[in-house]
């Protein structure tokens, strides 16, 4: 019979593998012995990848649940890669652009030219492939590397993308675009490489963004190389996403292409203001009535166990952890605790709002204000410190079941910057709402309770319009989880938006 110090020991033997590896907890069957490979296997701490490749896993991970395998993709390819390959391989121009602009969505497939390679797809976990091809007159001796993995530079990669990837990826390919700092970034590369098609590709795009200093000085400088230039715009849509010649960081540059990008659908799709001018007392009074049904299934969409009985006994003042030793253990009770003063935070936020303060600026000032109120019971039970709730998460996150890898912890700040000047400049307010509540997740900015605050700052947008206060139900989960997941992956937010407006006519009628 095996015991508990067996696993121990083994885990301990890994973890010293996975330490040199600098944290990458994937491992090649020649790292590890074979009964410690069993062994660990058969109790659920190691998963296969393929045939020799095994990542570490938690035992209590739900059946198919693919954060692990999200989480470790990356780290993956760049451990497999280098194996097989050391650096003599690139990943392909459009994964290239993925990582240059913080784009870490999981693809569906990765290629890779290397020196030599089969050709043939390689299956990977979650219905994800690796396809590695041998092309060496073609691997770019231009290279860089980027999580590890070697991929080629921004401007190769932006001369070597295929003319489709301007029209199917519009809005990488902006940001891209944006990317270049400088247009001698662009002019060596077209030069050294003689890219004449990428040349007047790219002039065509840089004119059509509205770039007027780059299409002059890559026209001036490839045309004295001797290169003959025949310029094409490679975008199909009629408007720019991001216009104008300032340099913007890719994080800040996908905020404001989301947020224009999507603005026309919630425009077109979501119900207009009420006409109807409201009572800012009668509203904030139906709002204090709401909270036992917002706060269980708000909770409960993430996860909690919560039931009528625990949220009047938190309203009710009855919740004391310092001599309840139930209360002290319970994370459920925590959770309502801290829903609870969220949620009457939130209440002045909007009472500000009702009272004629600027939407986007009271949710810029107060909203650390919220993250802080629904972490504060834990905080009193001694499972947080106070210094754990200043500023932003400062790890990277996952999130279950998503293909949608957050930004890393070093862009969130930028990243947020980004969305409250969003909010500040948007007159429309079921604009602000929903894509504020979208974008806000996208970035996922805390460690924990962005789905939370994402619901309390649409309904402080849409109280700013005069919409009712929306409940969203636990029942209605999977769609809603569902909608955020085609808007961050596919680029569609139209689900979105219908999934909302439904949402708030059914909390109008309740």
């Amino acid at each position: 019979m095996v015991s508990q110090r067996n696993v121990t020991d083994a885990l301990s033997r890994i973890h010293k593998i996975v330490e040199k590896r600098g944290g990458i907890h994937v491992l090649h069957t020649s790292e590890i012995s074979r009964s410690d490979r069993e062994l660990l296997v058969r109790h659920d701490w190691l998963e296969e990848i393929i045939r020799g490749w095994y990542f570490l896993v938690r035992p209590d991970a739900l059946p198919g649940d693919s954060s692990a395998w999200y989480a470790s993709f990356w780290d993956f390819l760049n451990v497999y890669l280098s194996y097989h390959h050391g650096t003599e391989y690139c990943l392909s121009a459009e994964c290239s652009l993925d990582l240059h602009l913080g784009n870490y969505i999981i693809p569906k497939q990765v290629i890779v030219i290397a020196r030599r390679g089969s050709g043939i797809t390689v299956p990977l976990p979650f219905d994800t492939s690796i396809l590695v091809y041998a092309d060496p007159k073609r691997l770019p001796e231009e290279r860089i590397t980027l999580s590890g993995l070697q991929t080629m530079s921004l401007p190769y990669a932006l001369c070597k993308v295929t003319p489709t990837f301007f029209h199917s990826s519009p809005q990488d390919a902006e940001i891209a675009l944006q990317s270049i700092r400088h247009p001698s970034e662009l002019i060596r590369v077209i030069v050294e490489h003689n890219f004449q098609r990428a040349a007047g590709r790219l002039i065509g795009a840089y004119r059509f963004v509205g770039n007027k200093k780059m299409v002059d000085q890559l026209s001036k400088e490839i045309a004295k190389a001797g290169i003959r230039i025949q310029e094409t715009n490679p975008f199909k849509h009629q408007v720019p996403l991001l216009t104008g010649s300032h340099y913007l960081s890719p994080h800040s540059s996908r905020i404001l292409a989301m947020w224009k990008a999507f603005r026309p659908f919630v425009l077109d799709h979501f119900p207009k203001r009420p006409a109807v001018s409201m009572d800012p007392e009668r509203y904030l009074q139906h709002v204090t009535e709401l909270y036992p049904q917002d706060a269980y299934h708000s909770l409960s969409i993430e996860g909690y166990h919560v039931n009528k009985q625990l949220i009047e006994k938190v309203e009710n003042n009855h919740w004391n952890p310092d001599f309840d030793p139930e209360d002290q253990q319970l994370r459920d009770a925590l959770a309502a605790r801290g829903y609870f003063e969220a949620f009457h935070e939130v209440k002045q936020s909007v009472t500000k709002i009702l009272k004629g303060s600027l939407p986007g600026q009271i949710v810029e000032d107060d909203l650390t204000q919220w993250y802080q109120k629904l972490f504060s019971p834990s905080v009193r039970a001694k499972l947080l410190r106070e210094t754990d709730l200043l500023g932003y998460r400062r790890s990277q996150v996952y999130i279950r079941y998503s293909r949608h890898t957050p930004l890393a912890k070093e862009y969130v700040c930028e990243a947020m910057d980004t969305l409250f000047q969003c909010l500040k400049d948007e007159e429309d307010a079921g604009v602000r709402a929903l894509l504020g509540h979208f974008i806000f997740v996208f970035i996922h900015p805390y460690i924990d309770g962005n789905g939370r605050i994402g619901r309390f700052l649409m309904n402080t947008m849409l109280a700013s319009g005069g919409y009712p206060w929306t409940i969203i139900h636990v029942e209605e989960r999977a769609r809603y989880f569902s909608a955020l997941e085609t808007a961050s992956v596919d680029h569609d937010i139209l689900p979105f938006v219908q999934f909302i407006a439904a949402a708030m006519k059914r909390s109008d009628k309740e």
